[in-house]
């Protein structure tokens, strides 16, 4: 008997020490609750993603710009799935916000939405929490106060149910974020041009589709790629460029090429 149990205890061990470390939000992403969701899990799921952010897998779009208006995306994800997609939107004078898409098992349950509208010279600021079950909204709250510190004292007040809003479809802003994320369909731009100034540049994209979206990125340290574009812009017109940036302080910035690389001519395009 006690050989059967020691074979037992070095069974787990060898178990235990096969799985090997795993993201800290792992089971709390992966975990299937017998029960519904209610608002107050769903917030607790969406504080435990927000404080574990640097965890992910993340992602950025370019920083789009349509006429006065500005928008970026920021996706995370584990193990290939989406967990948040955060889209922050700026329209000078009118309004700046940022939406927050929080997913399970591949199912969106909540949409956190937090703004600052200005009517008539008067700032508004709000905030509106849309609960999500299968993907269909089950609950939607909101409040809204005249300063960002009054509106953290407001409590959330329920917002009368309609059949739009229980029939709201999200598939198609997931898939804009995508695309956004990935330089897709209506966020897919092309080269226009190089604008050099004395210890800066900014490569100029525009999208391919009319009065589409443009985009700037801010060359703050140059390289043989950023030399080639220079040299000749007018052989890369028209050409998706095959390169990567950051954001920094709400603006694209370049990521130079590795520094074996000598030229754009040798690169993807």
């Amino acid at each position: 008997m006690k050989l059967l149990s020691l074979f037992c205890l070095l069974s787990l061990a060898i178990i235990s020490c096969n799985q090997g470390p795993k993201h800290p939000q792992a089971d709390l992403v992966n975990a299937r609750i017998g029960t519904p969701m209610t608002e107050a899990t769903i917030l607790f799921y969406a504080d435990s993603i927000d404080a574990t952010l640097n965890t992910y897998e993340k992602n950025v779009s370019l920083v789009y710009q349509l006429g006065e208006a500005t928008m970026r995306v920021e996706k995370y994800s584990l193990n290939g799935k989406p967990v948040l997609f955060s889209e922050f939107k700026n329209d000078e004078g009118i309004s700046n916000g940022i939406k927050k898409y929080y997913f399970k098992n591949d199912s969106l349950i909540l949409l956190n939405e937090g703004a600052k509208v200005t009517k008539d010279g008067t700032d508004i600021f709000e905030d509106r929490r849309i609960y999500l079950r299968n993907n269909i909204p089950f609950t939607e709250e909101y409040r809204s106060s005249a300063s960002l510190s009054a509106l953290k004292s407001e409590r959330f007040q329920l917002k009368k149910k309609t059949i739009s809003s229980q029939t709201k479809e999200y598939s198609n802003d997931i898939k804009s974020l995508n695309d956004a994320v990935n330089g897709a369909d209506k966020f897919d731009l092309v080269f226009d041009n190089i604008i050099s100034t004395p210890g800066e540049s900014h490569i100029l994209l525009k999208s391919k589709l009319p009065d589409g979206y443009t985009a700037s990125i801010s060359v703050q340290t140059p390289d043989a790629y950023v030399d080639s574009l220079l040299k000749d812009p007018l052989a890369f017109k028209g050409e998706k460029l095959n390169i990567k940036w950051e954001v920094k302080d709400k603006e694209a910035v370049y990521v130079p090429v590795a520094a074996n690389v000598t030229s754009a001519n040798g690169l993807k395009r």
